[in-house]
C-alpha cells in the first residue's frame, strides 16, 4: 500500500449532503461484492435525517478516540497518523466501542460477533463511497493536510464572526 494511501481518510462536508444515499450503495455493493445474498452486510455509512439536513456518519478517526480507549482487546488502534484501525481476528464483540463512539460510526455485526466501521478503503485508489458522492460531501485528504485544513477553517470562521467568542 502506497504511503498516500495509508495516511488517507475519508473526510465530509455535513451541510452539503442531499440524502440521496448513493454513497450507502456504494459501499453496500463493495463489502458484498462476491458475497452469497444469504450472507450480506450493510453499509459502514449510513445516512441520518435531523429535520431538513442529511448527515454522513462514518468513522472521524477521532484524536484519542474513545472506541481505541475502550477496547478491552486491544483489536482498535490508532497509528501514527490518527487512523483507527480494526484487527477483526481480535474484537470479540463486547460492543464497548460502540458505546464509547460519540458519531454512531461503529456497527454491531450479530452474525460474525464483531464491532464494524468504515476503515476508509485503503486498498482502493478512491473509495467507493466517496467516488459515488456527486454533490461532494464525501472526499479524501491526508490526515495531516485535514488536520491542518480543519483548523485554518476554523479560524477563518472565528475572525469572520460566524462562531462567537465564548467568554
Amino acid at each position: 500500500m502506497s504511503k498516500a494511501l495509508k495516511n488517507r481518510k475519508v473526510v465530509l462536508q455535513p451541510g452539503l449532503c442531499d440524502g440521496c444515499n448513493r454513497c450507502v450503495e456504494a459501499c453496500e455493493e463493495k463489502i458484498n461484492r462476491g458475497r452469497n445474498k444469504n450472507k450480506r452486510k450493510t453499509a459502514l455509512i449510513k445516512i441520518i435525517r435531523a429535520g431538513q439536513f442529511f448527515y454522513p456518519v462514518i468513522c472521524r478517526n477521532c484524536n484519542d478516540a474513545p472506541c481505541v480507549t475502550a477496547c478491552m482487546t486491544g483489536c482498535r488502534k490508532q497509528d501514527e497518523n490518527g487512523l483507527v484501525l480494526t484487527d477483526y481476528e481480535r474484537c470479540v464483540g463486547c460492543w464497548m466501542c460502540i458505546m464509547n463512539c460519540p458519531f454512531g460510526a461503529i456497527e454491531r455485526d450479530v452474525e460474525d460477533h464483531i464491532a464494524r466501521k468504515c476503515e476508509g478503503c485503503p486498498d482502493m485508489g478512491t473509495a467507493p463511497c466517496v467516488a459515488a458522492c456527486a454533490a461532494g460531501v464525501l472526499g479524501h485528504a491526508d490526515t495531516r493536510e485535514y488536520s491542518s485544513m480543519t483548523r485554518r477553517e476554523s479560524a477563518e470562521r472565528f475572525i469572520s464572526g460566524v462562531v462567537p467568542a465564548s467568554g
